[in-house]
């Protein structure tokens, strides 16, 4: 049932005692935790045909996971794995050689998905002399094929050997999860949970008055957001959310702020990097003079293609491109685009459908990195 409010009274009885009247906006958008967001959170056993690989990222019932083989009984190598992890299975973050070359082989084994952020794996293995079960958590190594394959910090670039073994050895799932997080519309629990911790009990008034001292400006990309305040951060300058000092307070739009050091667990869903890139549009903000201009407006998950890009000195693309049918109603929105030739890079499944019906070439961002000679070529 839709229930319709009626404030006015409320707001003349206000304005008749002279109080200061305080805007605020209120949102009807709830995303519950469902019982698969808590399993995922402690690790859900499915089979292999079950997870999904759309965008190139693994991801299970519409949340992004990552999967590993529990099973470590071959040789009794659980033993090992208890005592140093990087002697287990490695953990998958996306569809990769490796996975490949299993579906080649037709094994398609049961694996772990989970989308926890602690980097703590349970595995288990049968003792071959007892036949005992053993159990215990050890802290896995990511895939460095499924590195390679998104190109994930631009990991296609390391030499081979010590440079990306230091690499795996210092990658962290929170960072990971925090660079695709807008590809999905579910967040780990571990996030949702944590989203409010270290801010001081008045901060939702600190917040709003940063943000009207500043006329709802984005400090850093300039963007207005009068009309969109909950697209509107208040950013931590030194990264201490207890230290509300007004020199360590700015306001910076949500893009921006998640792209800011150390901002990892910062869920940012797509519809709203969407809007800010319409309004930078209209505003005239999205300017690119290099290809650093290109990397600050456009998500975080397409660096990997934009690394490549880069390197094959193609022409800079559009971000955030709108497509519009025959009666100019806007269809889709590319993340990156070539309105010239008509190619163009999508985010989300929708949109590249879209798009190639209004005659667009249109990449997935796995396709684009799958691909990309093919993409580059037809940019020359």
């Amino acid at each position: 049932m839709k229930l319709s409010v009626d404030l006015s009274s409320l707001h003349n009885a206000v304005q008749t005692m002279g109080a200061e009247q305080i805007n605020f906006e209120v949102s009807n958008e709830v995303i519950p935790i469902e019982p698969i967001d808590k399993q995922l959170g402690e690790g859900l056993e499915v089979n292999f045909a079950d997870i999904e690989f759309e965008t190139g990222l693994a991801s299970y019932k519409g949340r992004q996971v990552l999967l590993y083989i529990k099973d470590h009984s071959y040789n009794n190598k659980i033993y090992g794995v208890l005592k140093d992890g990087t002697q287990g299975n490695r953990f998958h973050i996306a569809d990769c050689q490796k996975l490949d070359e299993m579906r080649r082989k037709g094994r398609f084994e049961r694996y772990v998905v989970t989308n926890k952020l602690d980097g703590q794996f349970a595995v288990s293995g049968t003792d071959n002399t007892n036949n005992q079960l053993i159990e215990g958590e050890t802290n896995l190594s990511v895939c460095q094929y499924c590195l390679e394959s998104l190109n994930y910090e631009k990991f296609r670039a390391m030499p081979r050997g010590q440079q990306r073994r230091m690499f795996v050895t210092s990658f962290k799932l929170a960072d990971f999860f925090d660079t695709y997080s807008s590809f999905f519309k579910f967040m780990p629990t571990g996030v949702a949970n944590n989203s409010d911790a270290g801010y001081s009990k008045d901060w939702d008034s600190i917040s709003r008055n940063v943000r009207e001292l500043f006329n709802y400006g984005c400090q850093q990309c300039g963007l207005d957001l009068k009309n969109n305040k909950r697209l509107l951060h208040v950013h931590h300058i030194n990264g201490v959310k207890s230290d509300n000092s007004t020199s360590n307070l700015t306001p910076l739009c949500a893009d921006c702020h998640r792209k800011q050091p150390d901002h990892q667990h910062m869920f940012i869903k797509h519809e709203e990097t969407k809007i800010i890139n319409q309004l930078r549009n209209e505003q005239g903000l999205n300017v690119k003079e290099n290809w650093q201009d290109v990397y600050k407006l456009a998500d975080p998950g397409m660096h990997g293609v934009i690394d490549l890009l880069e390197k094959y000195n193609v022409s800079f693309p559009e971000v955030g491109e709108e497509i519009q049918n025959d009666k100019q109603e806007v269809v889709a929105e590319l993340e990156l685009a070539w309105p010239l030739k008509k190619v163009g890079v999508a985010v989300d499944k929708i949109s590249a459908i879209a798009a190639t019906s209004a005659g667009w070439k249109v990449y997935s961002m796995r396709h684009a990195l799958g691909q990309f000679e093919q993409l580059a070529s037809s940019l020359r």
